[in-house]
């Protein structure tokens, strides 16, 4: 009897080792056809060892990884939660998981997930591959400074990891770090030339450093590179309009709205490039064109009360800039439009309310200062006039209209003197307008 026990005992033994074994074949296999990619077949041989395991933690996550590259991203939760019921502590499960949720861009879920793993495994950060999620999941979910510094040991652990350095721009970048992202993406530039991306973030910041030449250079590479993306043509536009240069700014613009006829602040641009060229009723239909795509863009009214009113188009202009106002009551630069547009169309006293609106809003800008100087002066209220002025000569001092108005008044209130010192700072900035107020100064004998 005993002797039976035993050999049922050895026979059980040897029937678990041998499944034991085939468990291990199959997850050998299902390893090596994951790594060629092979997902399915990868998928069917873990299904075998999830069946007859015990304790399948492992096989489950590996199914979950499966499932996840086959963009089942609902099951891939699901057998990797499994794991974690058997398992609550299983880091790798936790790294996993994470990856499956920020493919359903739910960010936050899938920080707090590899955070997690991190704690309970935090060999995990030592890992090229898992410190580069760990930095891009704090980048989805908006935390710059704590993307930038997990880039940051990225590149300190390996200074040719381009992805890293291209990490570093972007989050310097977001961060409102752009003299930062700049060495950044250069050396991403480098590393990975080939990047399009890369060399459009980089053009990109070196326009907003008001640097539009070198902005050029890397968005034509990023053309180059992939012709096809919007945006990059629409970058390509705003470095063409810092250079002045809008003939080029047109054909870039157009390109981009062909590829892409939604694409946001496209047909504003176009308009804008429209208007430099005097084309007012070209820019108009290309705002009205935006305005169906973004019906609550207060920008865009402005715009078309701006055209409108180059038009002639006087309550249409005054129309548009209502409704800016309407969509926008807190916008400064809605309100310096509709001041603009009743100024132009001799509406004085509603002209002065607008403008002085749009001051407080926004104190510390110059163009309602100066349109409130020029509306006193056709008042003949000089004194006023002069005040809104000498305001808005004091934030832009070198802008020739203002010193050019400010000569004027000083005709009118009889201060010779500081009509000539307006007279020598048009001198100073080679502007033509100085000889027209040369000779007001002399026909009226100040």
């Amino acid at each position: 009897m005993c002797n039976n026990l035993s050999d049922l005992r050895v026979e059980d033994d040897m029937e678990s080792w041998l499944m034991r074994l085939k468990c291990r074949r199959w997850l050998f296999a299902a390893k090596y056809n994951y790594e060629r990619k092979h997902y399915e077949e990868a998928l069917d041989l873990v299904q075998k060892a999830i069946n007859v395991q015990s304790n399948p933690a492992l096989a489950l996550v590996r199914a979950g990884s499966c499932l996840r590259n086959l963009k089942r991203y609902d099951e891939s939760i699901n057998y990797i939660e499994r794991a974690l019921k058997i398992v609550p502590n299983y880091g790798d499960a936790h790294a996993f998981l994470s990856l499956t949720l920020s493919e359903l861009g739910r960010n936050q879920e899938a920080l707090e997930s590899l955070n997690r793993a991190i704690r309970i495994k935090p060999s995990l950060v030592e890992s090229e591959f898992w410190l580069y999620q760990l930095a891009l999941m704090r980048a989805e979910a908006k935390h710059w400074e704590q993307a930038l510094a997990a880039f940051t040991k990225l590149t300190e652990l390996n200074n040719k990891y381009g992805n890293a350095w291209h990490g570093v721009g972007w989050a310097s970048e977001n961060l409102d770090r752009d003299s930062e992202a700049v060495p950044a993406y250069k050396r991403a530039a480098e590393l990975i030339p080939e990047n399009q991306v890369v060399q459009s973030n980089l053009g990109s910041v070196y326009l907003r450093l008001g640097r539009p030449k070198e902005g050029l250079e890397h968005l034509q590479r990023s053309k180059e590179l992939l012709p096809t993306r919007a945006l990059t043509h629409l970058n390509l536009c705003h470095a063409y309009c810092d250079l002045e240069d809008f003939d080029n700014a047109l054909a870039s613009i157009l390109e981009a709205l062909e590829l892409d006829p939604t694409l946001k602040e496209g047909h504003q641009l176009l308009g804008f490039v429209y208007e430099r060229l005097g084309r007012y009723e070209d820019a108009v239909k290309a705002i009205e064109a935006g305005i169906q795509i973004e019906p609550d863009n207060a920008e865009l009214y402005s715009q078309l009360a701006q055209c409108k009113q180059e038009l002639g188009n006087h309550v249409e202009a005054r129309d548009a800039a209502r409704e800016a106002v309407r969509l926008r009551p807190d916008s400064a630069s809605a309100h310096l439009t509709l001041g603009y547009v009743l100024q132009n169309q001799g509406s004085f006293d509603e002209a002065i309310i607008a403008h002085k609106k749009s001051l407080e809003l926004n104190p510390g800008q110059f163009e309602p200062h100066g349109n409130l100087g020029k509306i006193y002066m056709e008042l003949g209220q000089y004194e006023k006039a002069l005040c809104a002025l000498l305001t808005a000569a004091g934030i832009k001092p070198d802008d020739a209209k203002l010193h050019f108005d400010l000569g004027e008044v000083y005709i009118r209130l009889g201060k010779r003197e500081e009509a000539l010192d307006e007279l020598q700072a048009l001198k100073n900035l080679h502007d033509p307008l100085a000889e027209d107020l040369a000779k007001q100064i002399d026909s009226n004998s100040v």
